[in-house]
């Protein structure tokens, strides 16, 4: 089976590429770039590029191929399936686009032990290294303006959206999975003895300009301060004072 691959490596050094196959022949290069075809298995011990332009281009039309597999088949050891750097401060150190419409731009699959033993393992570990950086850890944004979509959701257990930010700025926990959050931040107590809410030390409510009249669909009613004194307003509206400035 021949097997044709059209590689761009800039300024490419043949003394720095071993490449052993069977009854190897290689066919004129074509018009948009060189192409070589390998009649049989092709082992590469190393492609190596030090050049002024783009160095590889890998494309493909295939409906079930990958354009590019990189597989570390080491089971031991530090060294990594892929290895991104980058000198450039001025732009990032890799661009990652995709149009998908029910998967994730970058899918990130850990295959875990049911043992426990991964505990130290992590799915996406950010290492910032530098004391006193001022990096942000995680950013998002929307360039174009606000979306419709979720921004952060966090769901490990069933029918449950542990930690969700929706796309108006809402924030749930524990709600409901696919729920409105009922307030800008709604928690809702699990069905276990732990309380909904736990502050060590202590809460500050700030002064309310004026009394609120929200009344939630599951009833209750509202705690505020109003001139220092902490106050009460029930579901049918009367407000009370439980604690004078």
């Amino acid at each position: 089976m021949s097997v044709a691959r059209r590689l761009f490596l800039g300024a490419f050094t043949a003394g720095a590429v071993t490449v052993a196959a069977e009854a190897a022949t290689a066919t004129p290069a074509a018009a948009d770039g060189a192409t070589t075809t390998f009649t049989g298995p092709v082992t590469a011990q190393k492609f190596y590029t030090d050049a002024t332009a783009e160095s590889a281009y890998f494309k493909t039309t295939s409906t079930t191929d990958n354009a590019l597999t990189v597989y570390q088949a080491s089971t031991t050891g530090t060294g990594a399936a892929l290895n991104v750097a980058s000198n450039n401060a001025g732009t990032s150190a890799m661009y990652l686009s995709g149009t998908e419409t029910a998967r994730g731009t970058l899918k990130i699959t850990h295959t875990g032990y049911a043992d426990g033993s991964d505990r130290n393992a992590a799915a996406l570990s950010i290492d910032l290294r530098t004391a006193g950086t001022g990096c942000q850890g995680i950013y998002l944004t929307a360039t174009n303006g606000p979306t419709a979509g979720e921004l952060i959701v966090l769901r490990n257990n069933p029918n449950v959206d542990d930690f969700i930010v929706k796309g108006n700025g809402l924030i749930g926990i524990g709600i409901v999975e696919a729920a409105t959050p009922r307030a800008q931040v709604h928690i809702r107590q699990s069905a276990n003895t732990e309380a909904g809410l736990l502050v060590e030390g202590y809460v500050r409510v700030s002064d309310s300009t004026t009394a609120p009249n929200s009344i939630d669909s599951a009833g209750g009613g509202n705690l505020f301060a109003q001139n220092g004194a902490l106050m009460w307003r029930g579901s049918n509206g009367t407000v009370t004072t439980i604690a004078p400035a």
